[in-house]
C-alpha cells in the first residue's frame, strides 16, 4: 500500500497491513498498539516494513491504549542494531473501535511528546490508527499533524 502524504510517500508492505488487520476491534477487544519501524529512501520515501506488538508491559482497555516504553526502547535497538542501522523508529500506532478513526487529543498529545522527547532520526514521525474499516494516516512534523 501506498499513501502519499506531503511530500512523502508512505510505503506499506503486506506484513505489516495484516498485523494492523489482525487487531482491528470488531468485536469487545482492547485497543492495542505498538512502534513503527521501516526505512527512509532519497525522495521522501518512508517504507514502514515491521510493528511491534503488544507485549504484556502495556497498557490497555476498549478504549485506551499505553505502550510500556522500555520494552519499546529494546525492540527499537534490536532492530536498529540487527539492521546496521537501517532500521529506524518511525512512529506510532494503535487501534480505535471506530470505522474511520481520527485522532483523539491524547493521541495528539502523545505523537506531540514522542517528537519532543525522543531522539530521533528524521525530522517526523507518523501516527497510524487502524479502525476497523480504514487506516489513518498523518505525519507530525514538529508543528502539526498532516494528513493525506
Amino acid at each position: 500500500m501506498e499513501i502519499k502524504i506531503d511530500k512523502y510517500t508512505i510505503c506499506i508492505t503486506e506484513s505489516v497491513l495484516k498485523v494492523l488487520d489482525s487487531y482491528k476491534q470488531t468485536g469487545n477487544q482492547n485497543e492495542a498498539g505498538g512502534i513503527i519501524l521501516g526505512r527512509v529512501y532519497e525522495n521522501n520515501v518512508v517504507c514502514i516494513t515491521e510493528l511491534s506488538e503488544p507485549n504484556e508491559f502495556d497498557k490497555s482497555s476498549r478504549c485506551s491504549f499505553v505502550r510500556d516504553k522500555n520494552m519499546a526502547q529494546l525492540i527499537v535497538d534490536e532492530a536498529f542494531d540487527r539492521s546496521g542501522g537501517k532500521l529506524i523508529y518511525l512512529g506510532e500506532w494503535h487501534t480505535h473501535p471506530e470505522r474511520n478513526p481520527m485522532p483523539s487529543w491524547v493521541d495528539k498529545r502523545m505523537i506531540k511528546k514522542q517528537f519532543k522527547k525522543n531522539i530521533i532520526n528524521e525530522n517526523f514521525l507518523i501516527l497510524l490508527i487502524q479502525g476497523t474499516e480504514s487506516l489513518y494516516a498523518s505525519i507530525y512534523n514538529g508543528e502539526t499533524l498532516i494528513v493525506d
